[in-house]
């Protein structure tokens, strides 16, 4: 067995959650609170006040340290953000309308983050990545569902009503999914003889082997995985997979099972997620907006009284053997600019002895730091890539895909600009109307999103959704179709005429660009072909050694310093391994035979 390669533990996140000791350590902590450690009354700094800025410093807290939070919006949250309705700015008709700008839904089998929704007390049900009927859809399974045997969620069944809209072609997923389908007489890809299967079919062939193996010996499978297949983009393990296959299967593969934006990114990448989201995996969302969740948490564990918002970070440094920040106000408000004027000078006058940076790479590349970070952290802070993603959300009078079209949760599939919409899981059933997700789009495909305008972006989606979901005969004439699609065009809040001249004051709609945001710099960290083997190990490590211990004081924690990429539950992993090291108990690790 000498020669048999074993996890280390910075890669633990590649484990389910029942075979990974250090999550399972994590969550103790949540639970419990951090060891005693070596140390207590330390004043600590946490850069952000995302969910890893708040864990990690509410554990600290409660072992006994002094913390600061600094934040450049006027928002806790990060990455997690809901759309409402405020004083300040109405997004929807209906006031009772949420809809989700960052993390929309959650894993079931993500145990931390789970823990702490509980612990908040916010209400949840089941987010459906597929449609159901509307009994299942209406009943009071959605927030109790049935389990098996083993407790694990039973979804409800599958109707296939939703949309695949490709190659203009208007095909139900029931029709495409059927074992004796014609897909390319249905999908129209010129697919050739044996390739003419399902998309997920042809990708599970080419990476159901590798699934056995982890499924096997995860601990022992994922080291001959990362060192084999590291440099490999999705295109390249897909091309030498099947090298048969052709380029209108590959095309295929790309548009229906949402990997064409990310062909030349990491394989190693799109394997985990490919692991995650599936139409079997149970998955919840937070009834009334995700914010809620961050929001009960940070009130709960009563982070108000340590956090500074609207304080951009412009200086890192350390003086002597303490840490020292300089920052300015991020936005001149009326009747508070003198208040944070004065806390940046307050800040610039404090020190700390530790500092946890939880703030994405793409920001923190802003900032100044001295002394110098090691070379590979400069790196990974410099190469990093962080992927485009932008939503666009649109509201509707009556929820015409469940009333014309059936379709009640999951989401449609579309190789026009809109790419993917997904339909509200929330009041599924309900005589009033709901918010849309008209558009998901990550990569290429959301950068085409992020050149326009807010309002040329509510004017294309809208077009498309029309396009997608109107109902005429196959053989419809081109009036016949724009009078469908006028139809569903006329039952949308946003109306394209009315606010072309008041485009400061659109009600209906909602969007963002992740890429555009200018404290996220970027959606989420998503590896390059090679990134996870050059600079997995560079995140997560802490820099800046001090002469009185030899210890270092400089953290980082985040959705990047995790291997669950753009998910709450990694950020959460990080902010607990990060709090740990201030409060210097000795870290958790994964066991070997």
């Amino acid at each position: 067995m000498a020669d048999v390669a074993y996890l280390e533990d910075e890669l633990h996140g590649l484990l389910p959650f029942e075979q990974d000791e250090i999550s399972q350590a994590y969550l103790d902590c949540l639970k419990s609170g951090l060891p005693k450690g070596n140390t207590t009354g330390k004043n600590v700094l946490v850069v952000g006040c995302g969910i890893a800025g708040m864990v990690s410093a509410a554990l600290l807290r409660r072992a006994g340290h002094t913390v600061t939070i600094v934040e450049a919006n006027m928002r806790i949250g990060g990455r997690i953000k809901t759309f409402r309705n405020t004083p300040e700015k109405q997004y929807f008709e209906d006031g009772n309308l949420t809809g989700e700008a960052g993390a929309m839904r959650i894993p079931d089998m993500h145990k931390l983050v789970q823990y702490l929704i509980d612990y908040t007390g916010v209400e949840k049900q089941l987010f459906l990545n597929k449609t159901v009927s509307q009994k299942d859809a209406t009943s009071v399974k959605i927030k109790t569902p049935d389990r098996d045997k083993q407790g694990n969620i039973v979804l409800p069944e599958a109707t296939g009503k939703n949309l695949l809209h490709v190659n203009y072609r208007h095909v139900l997923r029931r029709d495409y999914e059927d074992k004796n389908a014609d897909v390319d007489k249905l999908l129209n890809y010129n697919l050739q003889g044996d390739e003419n299967k399902q998309a997920g079919i042809l990708l599970n062939a080419a990476i159901d082997e590798l699934r056995r193996q982890v499924a096997e010996d995860p601990k022992t499978a994922w080291p001959k995985i990362i060192a084999k297949y590291s440099e490999y983009s999705m295109r390249r393990f897909i091309k030498e997979q099947n090298p048969e296959l052709s380029e209108n299967a590959i095309e295929m593969i790309g548009v229906l099972e949402n990997l064409e934006s990310r062909m030349p990114y990491s394989f190693i990448q799109s394997f985990i997620e490919l692991a995650i989201i599936t139409p079997e995996t149970p998955f919840w969302l937070i009834n009334g907006g995700t914010d809620k969740f961050t929001q009960a948490y940070f009130d709960k564990e009563k982070l108000q009284e340590v956090t500074f918002l609207n304080q951009t970070l412009v200086d890192l440094y350390k003086e002597g053997d303490k840490v020292r920040i300089n920052t300015i106000v991020s936005e001149e408000l009326a009747g508070r600019l003198d208040q944070d004027t004065a806390i940046s000078e307050m800040l610039a006058g404090r020190e700390w002895d530790e500092a946890i940076v939880t703030i994405p790479f793409s920001s923190f590349r802003m900032v100044h730091v001295w002394p110098e970070l090691s070379q590979h952290k400069r790196k990974a802070i410099r190469e990093l890539h962080y992927d485009a993603a932008t939503k666009v959300l649109l509201e509707f009078r009556e929820r015409f895909w469940e009333t014309q079209n059936d379709i009640y949760g999951g989401g449609s599939v579309t190789d026009l600009p809109n790419r993917f919409m997904y339909y509200p899981s929330e009041r599924m059933g309900s005589v009033k109307g709901g918010v849309m997700l008209s558009s998901y789009s990550w990569a290429d495909d959301a950068r085409k999103w992020d050149s326009m305008p807010e309002y040329e972006r509510f004017c294309y989606a809208l077009e498309n959704v029309a396009i997608t979901h109107a109902i005429h005969a196959p053989d419809a004439s081109y009036e016949e179709r724009l009078e469908a699609q006028q139809k569903i065009k006329d039952l949308c809040v946003f109306k394209p005429e009315k606010y072309q001249e008041n485009q400061e004051n659109i009600v209906g709609a909602a969007t963002v660009s992740w890429m555009n945001n200018p404290y996220a710099f970027g959606e989420a960290a998503i590896f390059y072909p090679g990134q996870l083997a050059l600079l997995h190990k560079a995140i997560i490590s802490s820099e800046w050694t001090v002469s009185q211990n030899e210890r270092q004081i400089l953290h980082f924690a985040g959705e990047h310093a995790s291997l669950k990429h753009a998910w709450i539950e990694g950020a959460i992993e990080s902010a607990v391994n990060a709090a740990l090291l201030v409060n210097e108990n000795q870290l958790p690790t994964l066991s070997r035979p």
